[in-house]
């Protein structure tokens, strides 16, 4: 594309980073999936934790982890394909047994919670003992952030349909996690020990209207990615909490009961599992009154809590 092309209004976000940027410069999501891979073992249980449609982030990790539970409060899960077994149900309450994942990503979802320290220690609960939190999240004080919060919800709605994004994908934000202090409080309170807390800044896609203003958000990340002072107004925050092990070492996976590994790799389920359909976990004071539900479930029963409604 030409000089005169990029001064047209229109999203141009692959021509603008090719003209700004480098093939190997990193993404957000290039950095998550980066720290995804640098945990994830092929014998790993992987939960999606509010996965959605799956469309933004596209993760799938096949022959990488053992299997990815998803979870999310709407029904997008259930075309989710980064996921092998997909449930409905909302974060504060999660619906699946304890000590039961290796990893627990949470992606673009911290900024959407009300309740935040519920959905910290639901996370917490349902990781094994050293397993791992695994988050990105924007940061509240970058200019992004700053702007969204000023903007009611339906012209968020309207700026991001203009770029491209499915409104199915676009979620109410009240940046009640979004930074790296109240990270860190959130996992400490739950019991996790902050391995890392990363904060960095990436091409300005939001930006990628025109390319003035693209140009501007270059020169600002070149900046702020520049002097470590500055490290505080950056856009992206990644953090990698543990959970603590008990002693006596690991736990082993529950999920082997159920579920064998063929020779291709891939899990088959011995039998439909007697918890496998509608759930009534016990819910905490002030959880939530979303029903969990699941959509398709070769082993997700393995991972849930018992239905208090069987006999």
């Amino acid at each position: 594309m030409g000089q005169m092309g990029m001064l047209k209004f229109g999203w141009q976000v692959k021509a603008l980073r090719e003209r700004f940027y480098a093939p190997e410069f990193l993404g957000m999501y290039d950095r998550l999936l980066a720290t995804i891979i640098e945990y994830a073992k092929p014998t790993d249980i992987v939960l999606d934790a509010g996965c959605g449609s799956g469309r933004v982030f596209q993760h799938r990790q096949a022959g990488r982890v053992r299997r990815i539970v998803g979870i999310d409060v709407t029904d997008e899960p259930a075309d989710n394909l980064n996921i092998d077994d997909a449930a409905k149900g909302d974060l504060r309450s999660l619906p699946l047994r304890d000590d039961t994942f290796d990893l627990v990503i949470l992606s673009h979802v911290a900024e959407h919670l009300s309740h935040p320290e519920a959905v910290f220690a639901e996370l917490a609960r349902v990781l094994r003992p050293g397993g791992r939190l695994l988050l990105l999240t924007p940061n509240r004080w970058h200019y992004v952030t700053l702007g969204a919060r000023l903007l009611p919800h339906r012209l968020h709605i309207l700026f991001n349909n203009w770029r491209g994004v499915d409104t199915h994908d676009i979620f109410p934000t009240v940046y009640r996690a979004n930074t790296a202090g109240r990270l860190r409080e959130l996992s400490e309170g739950a019991g996790l020990e902050v391995e890392r807390l990363e904060r960095f800044e990436t091409e300005p896609e939001y930006l990628a209207f025109h390319l003035l203003p693209y140009a501007l958000g270059v020169a600002y990340e070149r900046l702020v990615n520049r002097f470590g002072w500055l490290s505080r107004i950056r856009v992206n925050l990644l953090l990698v909490g543990r959970k603590q092990p008990r002693r006596g070492g690991l736990q082993a996976s529950r999920y082997s009961r159920s579920c064998n590994a063929n020779a291709g790799g891939d899990l088959t389920p011995e039998a439909d599992p007697p918890s496998a359909g509608k759930v009534a976990p016990t819910r905490p004071p002030g959880g939530s009154e979303v029903p969990a539900q699941i959509y398709y479930r070769p082993c997700i029963g393995e991972f849930l809590l018992q239905n208090q409604g069987n006999p």
